[in-house]
């Protein structure tokens, strides 16, 4: 059985281990630096976790891979890339060594058991950890900010963890000297949470560099160790502020990206005076675009792109609004991709003009949403609306006539327009076409009747 590596069931099972990683990097050190002692409770939780990493590293001899954007589903290769890469680490990190000694477990070094020590090894799961976050950030189609963010703030808890029970663990296996900072705080018989307060409250003082002074180093161990903290926590402190100020640009770039545009174009505009009522016409639209596409061209976007996968894509964006065309509807597949990739979109705010009287028809309009007024007679007479489904402009690019009518836009448009050029490649590659185009004309008649004795030819 193979298991993809982007599948649901392997990121819901992802999500488990990136929180046993946590739980068991967190446990394990607590125990070794203010616990001392094997606890039955500690050590289940610890073992049943084991378990769970075994199954991890079996699942990991089945779950593909991708190399170069391929997928690698031979089972040879997965696992000879999972052997060669994280199987020592995974392993090493998982076999219950310490249960070896278990039946002497109350003997170790530096005053601690030697199972609490042993457990140290599975600390080495954070490499799993790095794995899983490159594997989330590879898999996601957008901004993976959010996933480096979550990996930059576990990877900073637990390295405070760490120094935290070190920096307790430092007086402990002395045992605690007069002038230590334990025993000059009196923390030697306090509970072992009360010891972790303090221990991760030093810590996060020193490695923001605040330093109260309350808790100092008083031995040369303890000033070796400060010192080292502190050379940590100034490089992580403008590690992290770096990183940060990067991601939560990054995060809105594409918003930022096209607000500085727009407001190039409204700052250009007001320079050259243009009148306020145009500067806010021209806002407007763009409010409206980044509403609808968070400005982004999605025909541009997928231009250099397969055609096959382009008409997917364009299916898969598109297909809904054009099924409200007869023609789409009724179009054989063929034709229907033709005109999907000839197609080409539009918006028009409320009181532009769509088309407009006097104007050479150049192309078909299809109306995909919003509403627009046939006017004619510069704007002095209406002849009712167009609405989503409706397309015009066929009858003045078929006889090569001017318009005599205009289309203006009531609501914000969006239309899809047919250029002559693209009409005519698709009727003389696609046969078909013209039988297609006259039976979804003969449906509109009575509507074009009815315009054509108004004297209007949209």
């Amino acid at each position: 059985m193979l298991v993809h590596e982007y599948s649901r069931l392997r990121k819901k099972w992802d999500i488990l281990i990136v929180i046993l990683i946590f739980a068991s990097c967190t446990l394990i050190p607590f125990q070794l630096a203010f616990e001392h002692d094997v606890t039955l409770f500690g050590s289940a939780v610890v073992y049943v976790i084991d378990v769970i990493f075994l199954a991890d590293i079996a699942l990991n001899f089945h779950t593909t891979y991708h190399f170069h954007g391929t997928e690698v589903t031979d089972q040879t290769q997965i696992r000879r890339q999972y052997l060669r890469t994280m199987f020592l680490v995974d392993l090493t990190a998982t076999l219950p060594i310490d249960l070896l000694l278990l039946p002497w477990m109350d003997a170790g070094v530096f005053s601690t058991s030697s199972v609490l020590t042993l457990r140290l090894f599975r600390l080495l799961r954070v490499a799993r950890l790095f794995v899983i976050f490159s594997r989330w950030m590879r898999e996601s189609s957008t901004n993976t900010g959010y996933i480096r963010i979550g990996r930059l703030a576990t990877i900073v808890f637990l390295l405070i963890h760490w120094i935290a029970c070190a920096w307790f663990f430092v007086p402990f296996v002395e045992q605690f000297p007069a002038n230590s900072w334990v025993a000059e705080q009196g923390l030697q018989d306090a509970s072992a949470s009360t010891q972790y307060i303090r221990a991760l409250y030093w810590t996060v003082v020193t490695m923001t560099t605040v330093g109260y002074g309350d808790i100092t180093p008083a031995r040369d161990l303890e000033y070796l160790f400060t010192i080292l903290v502190m050379l940590i926590g100034a490089s992580l402190y403008a590690f992290i502020i770096g990183n940060i100020a990067s991601l939560l640009s990054n995060l809105d770039s594409a918003k930022v990206a096209f607000w500085s545009r727009a407001d190039s174009v409204n700052q250009y505009l007001s320079s050259r005076h243009v009148p306020s009522v145009l500067n806010d016409h021209i806002r407007a639209y763009y409010e409206y675009l980044w509403a609808r596409y968070h400005g982004l061209n999605e025909r541009g976007m997928f231009s250099d792109l397969p055609v096959s996968v382009r008409i997917e894509i364009l299916h898969h964006l598109t297909g809904e609004l054009l099924d409200g065309f007869t023609l789409f509807r009724e179009a054989p597949v063929a034709l229907r991709n033709a005109l999907l990739l000839a197609l080409k979109p539009q918006v028009f705010s409320p009181g532009d003009y769509l088309s407009r009287e006097g104007e050479m028809g150049a192309g078909i309009f299809f109306l995909s949403r919003g509403t627009a007024a046939i006017t004619s007679h510069q704007g002095e007479r209406s002849h009712g609306t167009l609405n989503a489904g409706d397309y015009f402009g066929d009858l003045s690019m078929l006889l090569a006539e001017s318009r005599t009518g205009s289309v203006v836009a009531i609501t914000y448009c969006e239309v899809f327009v047919l250029t002559r050029s693209d009409f005519e490649r698709i009727k003389a590659e696609h046969p078909e076409f013209r039988e297609a185009f006259a039976k979804i004309s003969s449906t509109k008649s009575e509507r074009s009747a009815e315009l054509l004795l108004d004297d209007v030819v949209l």
